[in-house]
């Protein structure tokens, strides 16, 4: 975030990565609205966004022209403008975006600012990678994983538009290092004068696409996932890490949902607020004070 005046600050952001899925025109719309999602998640208004494209010559054109196709209509859709971009001859696929956006200083949300008894809602179900994994190793269909590919292909903008009607104390879309690994640097950026905050998750309200669980306990997940569950080992109290449904809470996300702290008291505001918007929203957990551990629960009967 860069301010250009006293009332209007720059966004910028970029994001790029290999194919999840193998259908060329999901690529780019999921990438696409991955890359605008930071954006959204800051809330601001994106304006521009500039291609980014590593390919392999020997791929041949039309799958290219379809990814940027897919990427070009979600860029549309945010109503922004491609304004150009850059390629390269790589080994491997790759494609992005970097987006730049304006907001008023007002209106940025960062994802730091959580405070103990704020609500913890999600916008996106959870499992995204285990099923790109699945789909790599031939353990599921592309057909298979098409409603979790229209998701993660959603804009973050509908529920963005909820947070700032409402109000949020926090902000951060959920990617690579999962949600609770987004939920361990919001509750860090959270901490004050060396007085931490920590959460409690119900981790049976964590709404997961179809078939997660059961890929997990297959042992069907990327090695990002491995990485995000050492990493956060020491902070994960409650349901032990190599539970497949722990493991799930730290599957690397592509194009997630926003993950917002709210006053407890906007609760029930804010999810009223993101189905009017036509956005989903889940109330999984709280901030609580304490040492920044995440304690993973069951839902209270």
């Amino acid at each position: 975030v860069f301010q250009l005046t006293p009332d209007l600050c720059l966004v910028q952001t970029v994001d790029f990565f290999t194919p999840i899925v193998d259908d060329p025109w999901w690529f780019g719309q999921i990438t696409a609205a991955n890359a605008l999602s930071d954006i959204y998640a800051m809330g601001a208004r994106p304006l521009t966004a500039m291609n980014l494209v590593a390919w392999p010559v020997s791929l041949g054109m039309e799958p290219l022209a379809e990814i940027l196709r897919g990427g070009a209509e979600k860029v549309a859709e945010a109503g922004a403008e491609l304004a150009g971009g850059h390629s390269i001859d790589d080994l491997e696929p790759k494609y992005g975006l970097a987006v730049t956006g304006v907001a008023r200083p007002e209106e940025i949300v960062y994802n730091g600012g959580a405070r103990p008894g704020d609500a913890l809602v999600l916008t996106k179900r959870i499992g995204i990678g285990v099923l790109a994994t699945a789909l790599k190793r031939g353990v599921l269909s592309e057909d298979a994983m098409l409603p979790a590919a229209r998701e993660a292909a959603e804009l973050n903008a509908a529920a963005a538009r909820a947070m700032q009607q409402v109000g949020v104390h926090a902000a951060t879309d959920v990617t690579g290092f999962g949600l609770l690994g987004h939920l361990s640097e919001m509750l860090d950026a959270s901490s004050v004068g060396g007085a931490r905050v920590g959460a409690r998750v119900f981790a049976d309200a964590v709404p997961l696409h179809h078939g997660v669980l059961e890929l997990i306990a297959d042992e069907v997940y990327a090695g990002g996932l491995r990485s995000n569950r050492d990493y956060l080992a020491g902070r994960i109290e409650g349901l032990p890490v190599g539970d497949p449904l722990a493991l799930a809470l730290v599957d690397p996300q592509t194009s997630g949902g926003l993950l917002l702290a709210v006053p407890p008291e906007r609760a029930a505001d804010l999810l009223d607020a993101l189905r009017a918007e036509g956005a989903q929203g889940w109330l999984i957990g709280e901030v609580t004070g304490g040492h920044g551990s995440i304690v993973l629960l069951q839902r209270p009967a």
